[in-house]
């Protein structure tokens, strides 16, 4: 799992393809009318990094996630993120890191202040670091797998996703709800450790950002898929971020709504905020 997986936490993030027979790739593809010339030249590589150039450098958010499965019951999760970029003007990771994340459980109140910190690095596996208050101690951690507390969002799917974590294939151009939409199936490498074994992202052509992810599990099921409320779409400074989206779970007949409740976007964060130490501090 790496960190930068949208462009914020949940900066993530109807459908209208068929999961996983015929994909087809690039040379095959069959462009719509209202695709632009230069449309056709863009491979999957390319346009997932534009999706990555939609993101801010820094963000704090607030944001509350109900879940609810076919029973009826629902439950509610309430957490703070702090991200900060550590790359340079060059999109180089300076001392190696990419980037860190720390996210805050605010809610409900016997998880409170149970707090992760992810730290990204080049190359390698991220470093994934917890505190737990009930027993007062830090330790590592294995993310992979390991849900937000009560809904079908994993860490992995809310923290943000490098471009060398995958590899890319374009796919045939389609529509969501109407919007023209590139098609980009990504296949994740060893080192960034991921649960699932591809990704099929459904991409704005108009501001790049995801409005439907389809996922696949280690065994080739499609089993999740998230969409983000395209009326909730906003403007931060340079990036495009949903403040609502959807993620359910196909197998289990279950869903988790994602809301951002406040985003304040490239505020300062000081280095301080992301050190290990910090984690248990009040």
């Amino acid at each position: 799992m790496r960190a930068r997986r949208f462009a914020a936490l949940l900066c993530l993030v109807l459908p209208a393809v068929a999961p996983s027979a015929g994909l087809a790739d690039q040379g095959s593809a069959v462009w719509p009318e209202d695709a632009l010339p230069s449309d056709a030249l863009l491979t999957g590589k390319e346009i997932y990094r534009r999706v990555l150039a939609n993101r801010l450098r820094s963000y704090e958010q607030d944001a509350r996630l109900v879940s609810g499965d076919r029973s009826g019951a629902e439950q509610e999760t309430a957490l703070t993120v702090h991200y900060r970029s550590f790359l340079d003007a060059e999109d180089r990771p300076v001392d190696g890191i990419h980037s860190k994340t720390r996210l805050e459980y605010t809610e409900p109140f016997d998880l409170r202040f149970t707090a992760y910190l992810v730290i990204d690095k080049e190359g390698a596996v991220n470093d994934q670091f917890v505190y737990l208050p009930t027993r007062r101690r830090i330790r590592r951690v294995n993310l992979r797998g390991e849900a937000v507390f009560g809904s079908d969002f994993s860490f992995e799917d809310v923290l943000p996703r490098e471009l060398e974590d995958s590899d890319y294939r374009r796919m045939p151009d389609e529509r969501v709800d109407g919007v023209p939409c590139f098609v980009v199936e990504a296949t994740p490498k060893a080192q960034a450790n991921s649960e699932y074994s591809r990704f099929v992202f459904f991409v704005e052509k108009a501001r790049y950002v995801p409005l439907t992810i389809r996922y696949w599990n280690d065994a080739g099921v499609f089993f999740k898929e998230l969409h983000a409320d395209y009326d909730s779409i906003e403007r931060f400074e340079t990036a495009w971020i949903p403040m609502r989206s959807t993620m359910r779970n196909l197998l289990h007949e279950s869903w988790s709504r994602l809301s951002i409740l406040k985003l304040i976007p490239n505020p300062t964060l000081p280095r301080s905020i992301f050190s290990v130490r910090a984690l248990e501090r009040r």
